[in-house]
């Protein structure tokens, strides 16, 4: 699994946890570990003041444009201020800061020495600590000019950090200036030294084609997005059923395809992709889906000896045929749902004394963020999800928008004159007519879908802790109906396959 990155840039805003607090002026490095140890962050105020030394274990997350904190802003004006050539306490260690260090790459690590123009004092340490034991600390910045081996590449536009504050590489733009030229990934390890204005490479320029580019993760989904629908198989087959998320580079891919080569031609899509870091493909195969439920029901007592057919569907689980009793057909639907890649399972089992309701074979899905319309008005976004854990399938959602108001219903006014109001409201799937991408389309109008109750937490119960949501949910966009009689029951059969670069 390639591990995560935040994304630095010199000058972005600051936010505490109340909101914005100031922009990041600069990074303190250590370089004998390789990792920034704090910011230096200049606070938004009326009169200009030292910038505020921010340990680099209080962020939180960090992306091109924000640096998001994980304290308070009164937490952060208790922060000491940065002076320069002054003292520093940062992690238990002291440090003293110099942005004209000179460090440089050699055989046994990082080795630092003062900056090209101050070689007459004789100074070259193994050691990143000065004659009065203090560790050197050194100002990284955007913006300091790139050099291979042969000639001047370019300029540093972003740092790139683990969430330990490791640093694991810089973004550089090369060629002409922006917006054109490239922005390259250049690892870490080919840093050969630092210096107030200057990074040099241990490369030459020719070795710089073949790195990545870098993108923003919401761009790269984009790109991603557009190589999945440019396959043609994929477009006509399993596109619209393929989730694509981009976290730091690392692109993962959840959903459900009909065959191994869709899921194989979904990998080759991501990895045509420049600037894609690695790629963790969940995406789960009919086929594999079809035999773990079957060998499910092959173990079951009630359903081992019966005649059952089963078929699967971009993860919808179809069982057909005829069983001896209304214990074993449900018997068979919990089997079914006990595999946690199912996304929903349609009963189709003939039983006696069984009468089978065209409405309980629905399989729509409202996606969270989707607008819901009824036949006459706009109602507002879908954002919770009721699903029945004895088959996994949505009974109900949670829409929340303004809802005519029926106390003050005027026959003598248009529908879009009537007072509304905004509330949550739990509409059953059987009220949906159509769904497209982005909306939800129901069988009522606007005054019918107010009449539905308003969704309150307390009438519904979370999922255990444990239970795998079907796809496209999280764990915490879904509740159970607290009237429901049953648990899913424990897990059958595999696991989800993954593969990871």
């Amino acid at each position: 699994m390639v591990e995560p990155r935040w994304e630095v840039k010199i000058g972005s805003i600051v936010r505490v946890t109340e909101g914005d607090y100031g922009h990041l002026q600069q990074l303190l490095v250590d370089p004998q570990r390789e990792r920034v140890i704090g910011l230096l962050v200049r606070p938004h105020e009326l009169v200009p003041s030292h910038p505020v030394i921010v340990p680099e274990k209080a962020i939180a997350d960090s992306s091109e444009n924000e640096v998001r904190l994980k304290i308070s802003r009164k937490q952060v004006e208790a922060l000491p201020r940065f002076q320069p050539g002054a003292e520093l306490v940062v992690e238990d260690q002291s440090y003293q800061a110099y942005d004209a260090l000179f460090a440089v790459r050699g055989k046994h690590g990082v080795e630092v020495r003062w900056s090209p123009g101050s070689w007459e004092h004789g100074m070259f340490v193994d050691q990143l600590t000065g004659p009065d034991g203090k560790n050197f600390g050194l100002l990284l910045q955007a913006g300091q000019q790139v050099f291979c081996g042969d000639r001047h590449a370019g300029h540093v536009s972003l740092i790139l950090l683990d969430p330990i504050g490791q640093i694991r590489g810089l973004i550089v733009h090369v060629g002409h200036p922006h917006p054109f030229g490239r922005e390259l990934i250049v690892p870490a390890a080919w840093i050969q030294g630092v210096d107030r204005e200057n990074v040099h490479l241990a490369v030459e320029e020719r070795d710089l084609e073949g790195l990545p580019d870098y993108c923003t993760d919401e761009v790269l989904g984009e790109v991603v997005d557009h190589a999945l629908w440019s396959n043609e198989i994929l477009r006509n087959t399993d596109y619209k059923e393929i989730g694509i998320s981009v976290e730091h580079g690392v692109v993962r891919l959840r959903g459900h395809v009909i065959t191994h080569m869709n899921k194989r031609n979904a990998e080759e899509a991501v990895h045509s992709v420049s600037g894609v870091l690695g790629l963790e493909n969940y995406l789960v195969v009919d086929q594999d889906l079809l035999i773990d439920v079957a060998q499910a029901l092959g173990k079951n007592d009630l359903t081992r000896s019966e005649r059952i057919s089963v078929g699967v569907q971009n993860g919808f689980v179809t069982l057909n045929g005829q069983v001896g009793s209304s214990a074993v057909r449900v018997a068979a639907e919990a089997v079914a749902a006990s595999i946690p890649q199912v996304r929903g399972v349609v009963n189709d089992l003939q039983a006696p004394n069984v009468v089978l309701d065209n409405k309980e074979s629905q399989t729509w899905q409202p996606h969270i963020g989707q607008q819901a319309c009824a036949a006459d008005m706009q109602l507002g976004r879908v954002e919770r999800v009721i699903i029945n854990p004895r088959n996994r399938r949505v009974t109900a959602f949670v829409v929340r928008g303004y809802f005519p108001d029926p106390k003050h219903k005027d026959n003598y006014r248009l529908p879009d004159e009537d007072p509304e109001q905004e509330r949550s409201v739990v509409i059953p799937i059987v009220a949906v007519r159509y769904e497209t991408d982005s909306a939800v389309l129901l069988e009522v109008n606007g005054t019918e879908a107010a009449k539905y109750p308003a969704f309150d937490p307390a009438g519904f119960k979370n999922p255990p802790a444990e239970w795998q949501p079907p796809y496209p949910y999280r764990w915490e966009q879904v509740s159970f109906d607290a009237q429901s009689s049953e648990e899913p029951r424990s897990k059958l059969g595999s696991t989800e396959k993954t593969s990871k670069d």
